[in-house]
């Protein structure tokens, strides 16, 4: 099929853009990637994709329609959020259910997020081939009762022993494909969007006098208000903080309790706050419009440094 999308991004294009020098999807950003500890400048299209990320197979439709479907919407939230930066509010609520939305798919559908279900969908096969090459009674059940139920041909048989030996000698891999991945991801898209919707947001304005925001590949950071607590945390755990980088100059956060005012002005300690949340969550990559990050410390504000 000719004229297929490969390169799919999973963090919109037109999102990054407001993080380069001139604003556009022509610019070019800072790229701090965690992972080779290097710095570099480049395009919104260089960055934040993986090959064939959002394919599906479903007959009758084109392998990159999911893609092309993400994009269309996606293209309408950043025009929303353009027009939110440009008159820095306020937050209406057309434009939060824009904003909400981007968040959620950035939430549920993203490189770290897919690792952590995937490798939960092969441990959890991997646990039910122990068990059922631990019992001959519950394997020939389960095997009866994949035939009934059209599994496999009726005619098929492999027997206990030789299916505990191929178990035990670990003789298979467990692969999760990229449209079961989306399925599951899609799944839980509503509840995800619900949990976020719920909370009472606001609208952060960089002083003049700050440094700008960041964003990075995983921007949604939650953490919890009392910087002691650890443990697990959630986007609907009481006691807790979501934000939510926009722009260079205006980020988003919300909470379940005790409101924050609609719109406020962060001072130069605050935005380099919310850019160490930002950071420290970022799968591999961070972005900026400029080589100079400044995040927050015990001792103070300071620059970030990739190599440290």
């Amino acid at each position: 099929m000719k004229n297929v999308a490969r390169h799919h991004h999973f963090l919109a294009r037109g999102y990054l853009a407001g993080f380069t020098d001139d604003g556009t999807q022509k610019g070019k950003l800072t790229v701090f990637d965690l992972e080779s500890r290097k710095t570099f400048w480049t395009k919104p299209r260089n960055v934040a994709a993986k090959r064939d990320f959002n394919r599906v197979e479903i007959e009758g439709r084109r392998p990159d329609d999911l893609e092309r479907a993400f994009g269309e919407f996606e293209g309408q939230t950043i025009e929303a959020l353009r027009r939110l930066q440009e008159t820095s509010g306020p937050l209406t609520t057309d434009t939060l259910s824009h904003v909400v939305t981007l968040m959620t798919l950035l939430v549920v559908r993203n490189p770290r997020s897919r690792r952590a279900m995937n490798t939960a969908r092969r441990q959890g096969v991997r646990i039910i081939g122990d068990l059922l090459a631990s019992d001959r009674r519950l394997y020939e059940h389960h095997v009866a009762r994949a035939k009934r139920d059209g599994f496999i041909p009726e005619d098929m048989h492999v027997p206990f022993e030789k299916m505990a030996e191929f178990i035990r000698a670990d003789q298979y891999t467990v692969e999760v494909s990229t449209s079961e991945s989306l399925s599951l991801e899609l799944g839980v898209f509503q509840s995800v969007f619900d949990t976020l919707a719920s909370r009472h947001w606001s609208l952060v304005t960089a002083d003049k006098d700050a440094p700008d925001f960041v964003t990075c590949d995983h921007p949604v950071a939650v953490v919890f208000k009392d910087q002691s607590m650890r443990g697990p945390i959630g986007f609907g755990l009481p006691g807790t903080e979501v934000s939510f980088p926009l722009g260079p100059r205006h980020a988003v956060i919300g909470v379940l309790e005790d409101p924050l005012q609609p719109q406020f002005t962060a001072c130069a300690e605050e935005v380099a706050a919310l850019n160490s949340r930002t950071v420290y969550r970022a799968d591999r990559q961070v972005y900026a419009r400029s080589r100079r990050v400044l995040i927050l410390k015990q001792e103070g504000i300071t620059e970030f440094d990739v190599c440290e």
